[in-house]
C-alpha cells in the first residue's frame, strides 16, 4: 500500500495574488482518478490529507510524523503540494528512513536558496536542506533552474552543488547522476515546465522543460525513488486544467510503470 500525502497549505507565498496552490492536491487527485489506467492501481493507494492549514511549523511536524508512519509500510511515499515549503516535512522524513547512499534530483525553475528562514519558505527550501545536514551538497542535483539572483547562485556554487539550466538538459547526464544512489528523492516544482504545458503555477517562467523529458527521467528512475513529490500546481492560475492534469499524468504513469501496468510509455 502506498501513500499519497495531500498539503493543501501555501501560506508561505507572501503574495497573496499569487496563492493558489493550496488548490492543487484536490485538482491533481480528481484528474488522478479520471485516468482510466489508475483504476486498476488505487486499490494499492491511500491518499492522506494533512489537516493542519494554518500553522507553519505544526504542519511540517504533521507532514515529517504521517509521511514516517506511510514509511513504516511501504518504501514509497508520494505528495502533493501545496507551496514548495511543504516538502520540507517530507524531506526530513526521507533523509531519517533513508541516511546512506541517497540523493535529491530537484526539478524547479528557481534554486529556493534565497534566505534562512527556518522553517523555510519556498524561497529557501533548499538551503534549508543543505545548512540542516539532510542532503549533502554533493547528493543533490538541481534541474530546470533559468531566473535566479545572485545570492543564490553564490551559496549554490560555494556549496557545489549540482545544477543544469534548461539549455544544457541531457537525461543522460541524470541518470548517470542517479546511479550513484540506491535512494531517490524525486522532487519536482511544476514551474520547472514550461508554461505552455503548466501555465498553473504562481511563479510561471518562460522557456521550461517539456513534459515528456521529465516524465522519461521519472520512468527511468522509478525503482530507485523512494519519495515522490509534486508541488506549487495552482488550480486558480489553470488553464482547462492543463497543469493539474498533468502533474496528475506524471503520478499515473510512474505507478503504472512500477506496477508493469504501463499503458503508453
Amino acid at each position: 500500500m502506498h501513500t499519497i500525502l495531500k498539503i493543501p497549505f501555501d501560506k508561505c507565498i507572501v503574495e497573496k495574488d499569487r496563492r493558489g496552490a493550496a488548490l492543487g492536491p484536490d485538482a491533481i487527485e480528481k484528474e488522478l482518478k479520471d485516468f482510466f489506467q489508475f483504476e486498476g492501481l488505487s486499490k494499492n493507494i491511500k491518499f492522506v490529507e494533512i489537516e493542519e492549514k494554518d500553522d507553519f511549523e505544526k504542519l511540517h511536524k504533521e507532514v515529517e510524523a504521517e509521511a514516517t508512519k506511510a514509511y513504516a509500510k511501504s518504501n514509497l511515499v508520494m505528495g502533493l503540494g501545496g507551496d514548495h515549503s511543504v516538502s520540507y516535512g517530507l524531506i526530513k522524513a526521507f533523509a531519517k528512513k533513508f541516511p546512506k547512499k541517497s540523493g535529491l534530483i530537484y526539478f524547479d525553475a528557481h534554486f529556493d536558496c534565497q534566505d534562512d528562514f527556518l522553517p523555510p519558505t519556498h524561497e529557501d527550501i533548499l538551503k534549508a536542506a543543505v545548512k540542516k545536514g539532510f542532503f549533502k551538497p554533493e547528493n543533490i542535483f538541481v534541474i530546470g533552474v533559468r531566473n535566479y539572483t545572485e545570492k543564490e547562485l553564490g551559496f549554490v556554487q560555494k556549496n557545489k552543488i549540482k545544477f543544469m539550466l534548461v539549455n544544457d538538459f541531457s537525461s543522460k547526464e541524470i541518470t548517470n547522476f542517479a546511479k550513484n544512489y540506491d535512494d531517490i528523492y524525486f522532487n519536482l516544482d511544476i514551474d520547472a515546465i514550461d508554461p505552455a504545458f503548466a501555465p498553473g503555477t504562481g511563479w510561471p517562467e518562460p522557456l521550461g522543460l517539456h513534459p515528456k523529458d521529465v516524465l522519461d527521467i521519472i520512468l527511468q528512475l522509478k525503482d530507485k525513488i523512494k519519495l515522490l513529490d509534486i508541488v506549487e500546481v495552482s488550480p486558480p492560475k489553470d488553464v482547462n486544467n492543463m497543469t493539474s492534469r498533468l502533474a496528475a499524468k506524471f503520478l499515473a504513469e510512474f505507478l503504472a510503470n512500477k506496477a508493469g501496468k504501463a499503458f503508453v510509455w
